[in-house]
């Protein structure tokens, strides 16, 4: 009887053991797993090993990389391009066809020695040692800082706002201010005769009416043609360029290539 018992006590056991067993055996095998345990997925990557919604936010950001000090003396400028591209890590394009139309090759020699400072400045330089005319130049799109030419860059028309109110105020000139004196009273300047006749301090002189007379929209006015006439005047459509410009509620909004941007002090790379 002792021996059945004890050969029924193993056998419990061991069911017990099979079922336990097999319990942790679901828990862990890969079809069982949690989603919320599941491995992350790795982030795709393009062909350069970036993250595509990053790419264009680096380029624009390597732009601002602090170049160490620069001595290129004599230097292919294929070979400067490639030294600041290893450097700051950006990703540069340059359009070598679209260079050789105004006499830049990858030949071309460049000498120059600088101290640190941004990437975007250094690059301006190398181009400017490779062609002092200024018709090679570079710009910030999609990931890449293409360097190419202006003709090239301006083809494409760029629309941005400029605040402008600052420039519209207008300080009036106050002629008929009153003289004080240190004694304690104030003298009016005014009428003749018997009695002085006060005068507002905020005046009323012909110089601050004619001031009045020309409101804040007819000074933005002004100030686009005075833009239209000393930047780049073939490039606006008045002209027969294709650029426009127009005043709005203490704003100029410019639609223009490149350069005209460059020059208005809005960078657009």
């Amino acid at each position: 009887m002792r021996r059945n018992t004890a050969f029924i006590v193993v056998v419990v056991l061991l069911s017990l053991s099979i079922s336990a067993s097999s319990a942790i055996a679901q828990t862990t095998r890969p079809g069982a797993a949690p989603a919320a345990a599941a491995k992350p997925q790795a982030a795709k990557l393009d062909a350069t090993g970036k993250s595509p919604a990053l790419t264009q936010v680096d380029a624009k950001r390597a732009l601002g990389t602090k170049m160490p000090e620069t001595k290129l003396s004599n230097a292919r400028l294929e070979d400067a391009i490639q030294f600041l591209q290893d450097t700051s890590g950006a990703n540069i394009h340059v359009n070598w066809r679209a260079l050789e139309t105004v006499n830049v090759t990858r030949e071309t020699p460049v000498t120059l020695r600088m101290s640190p400072m941004p990437l975007r400045k250094l690059l301006k330089y190398v181009l400017t040692e490779a062609d002092s005319a200024g018709l090679a130049t570079f710009y910030a799109d999609d990931g890449v800082i293409e360097v190419t030419t202006r003709d090239l860059a301006d083809k494409r028309l760029i629309t941005k706002v400029y605040p402008v109110e600052d420039l519209l105020l207008t300080i009036p000139d106050f002629t008929d201010a009153p003289q004080f004196q240190l004694g304690g009273t104030t003298a009016v300047s005014g009428g003749g005769g018997g009695g002085g006749s006060s005068q507002s301090i905020l005046g009323s002189g012909g110089a601050t009416q004619e001031q009045n007379q020309t409101t804040k929209e007819g000074r933005g006015n002004d100030l686009v043609q005075l833009v239209m006439d000393t930047v780049q005047p073939d490039a606006w459509r008045e002209n027969g360029g294709t650029a426009s410009i127009r005043y709005f509620r203490g704003r100029l909004i410019v639609t223009a290539p490149r350069s005209v941007h460059e020059q208005l002090g809005g960078a657009v790379d």
